[in-house]
């Protein structure tokens, strides 16, 4: 009786376990949006994609998408037709500017190297727009900066509200107001060109 208990007892031990790798297997491999689910009762970063979950990754993804605005605002100055989408680039080139600056002192405070030059992804997208001449290359800048600073807005605000380091959390809050009214005169831009 003994010896059936303890295998009954092994048995399922081995049985939890199998269960236990097949289920952690399944949430690794089942990470198409990597976005963390809202029930993840251990992650106090809800909401917050897996890129973002750690500092050195949200001020990462902020540095590729700062750089990128400052990479097609310059070439908006030289490019674009429109003054408005002109003088859009200058500001994305001024304000962009500033805050990559201010997030590189924050990565130096807290010894994470970021991007100096875009990776191959954030290229590909500046070379998407760029590919545009003309009257096409301003509405193709200027839809490209209404979905950036959509996402810029939601990643932001997910870290002015959820981040735990303050420093990193006020940095957010501050700079969210500035990409806000970026989408807004984006918008106003592109609707004025159509």
């Amino acid at each position: 009786m003994k010896t059936s208990i303890l295998h009954f007892a092994l048995i399922l031990l081995f049985a939890s376990a199998i269960i236990s790798c097949n289920s952690q297997g399944d949430r690794s491999n089942n990470n198409e949006s990597d976005t963390i689910s809202l029930s993840d009762d251990n992650n106090q970063n809800i909401g917050m994609n897996d890129a973002e979950n750690d500092d050195a990754g949200f001020m990462e993804k902020a540095a590729y998408s700062g750089l990128l605005e400052v990479e097609l605002g310059r070439y908006a100055q030289q490019n674009g037709v429109n003054p408005r989408v002109k003088n859009f680039g200058a500001m994305m080139v001024r304000d962009h500017t500033k805050a990559n600056d201010q997030l590189k002192a924050l990565a130096a405070q807290k010894n994470v190297t970021l991007p100096v030059v875009l990776d191959q992804d954030h290229l590909d997208k500046a070379n998407k727009v760029k590919e545009k001449k003309g009257v096409e290359f301003d509405k193709e800048y200027m839809s490209h900066m209404i979905d950036m600073h959509s996402k810029d807005i939601d990643m932001f605000r997910r870290q002015s509200e959820n981040n735990n380091d303050q420093i990193l959390k006020d940095f957010a809050a501050k700079l969210l107001p500035t990409l806000i009214t970026h989408q807004d005169s984006a918008r106003k831009i592109n609707d004025a060109i159509k």
